[in-house]
């Protein structure tokens, strides 16, 4: 499907609107997931909170790119033949670049600062991991405007660091959206209480976490590919 509106629009849109695809995504990342704690558990090894909070994140996060592969697939007129299908196994495969890029992530928040919340470091430096690992794979299988895979993972991620603060409205405003309470007014409670997070609000500021990030990366991916950002 393609159309006049830049491709981060289009983008986007294919995102939203194929929304039980993503459930079904969802669904067998889950599945995958409970698996290997199954395994864990038959070894002795009991995740604790951080650890299940940490593959619930790794989760959301290749789903979400198995959703935004399919929807580069359709809305990108140049995209190679199979390229879905190809960026899926090399976020899969890719383990070890992975970390590699979650140690470079977690240098970059100490450079800039940490901001104190845990599970929000944490979360930045997995989902700009992924993002930059799917990056990668689109400029090592795709080669837009010649560019190898370390090159466009590079664009992609100054882009992603210059939006970072159009990121975080995204983020806060979808969490504020979904719950209908302020960002900052739940997490003010959980510290000045000293009581955990309630799962319900995990769940959705790592649903707004995700999508805050998938959403950039759908503007930087336009910007980049076809110059075009949304108006």
């Amino acid at each position: 499907m393609t159309n006049s509106s830049p491709l981060s629009t289009r983008l986007v849109d294919h995102l939203i609107a194929e929304r039980e695809s993503l459930e079904n995504l969802m669904t067998q990342e889950g599945s995958r997931a409970l698996h290997e704690e199954f395994l864990l558990a038959e070894s002795g090894e009991l995740p604790d909170r951080q650890q299940r909070l940490t593959r619930m994140r790794a989760v959301g996060a290749r789903a979400w790119l198995r959703h935004l592969a399919a929807a580069l697939q359709a809305e990108w007129t140049d995209a190679p033949a199979g390229m879905q299908g190809q960026l899926e196994l090399w976020v899969a495969r890719n383990g070890d670049r992975l970390e590699a890029l979650e140690i470079e992530e977690e240098a970059a928040l100490e450079r800039e600062g940490i901001s104190g919340d845990v599970d929000a470091d944490q979360r930045r430096v997995t989902l700009g991991a992924y993002v930059r690992l799917f990056a990668e794979g689109v400029g090592e299988i795709a080669s837009p405007g010649g560019r190898t895979g370390p090159e466009f993972g590079r664009e992609i991620n100054v882009i992603m660091r210059r939006d970072a603060s159009e990121r975080r409205s995204v983020e806060k405003a979808s969490f504020e959206a979904w719950t209908g309470s302020p960002m900052e007014g739940a997490l003010e409670n959980a510290r000045m209480t000293a009581a955990p997070v309630e799962p319900s609000v995990i769940r959705m500021l790592e649903a707004a976490g995700v999508w805050s990030y998938l959403r950039t990366l759908c503007i930087a991916l336009g910007e980049s590919i076809d110059g075009q950002r949304p108006a």
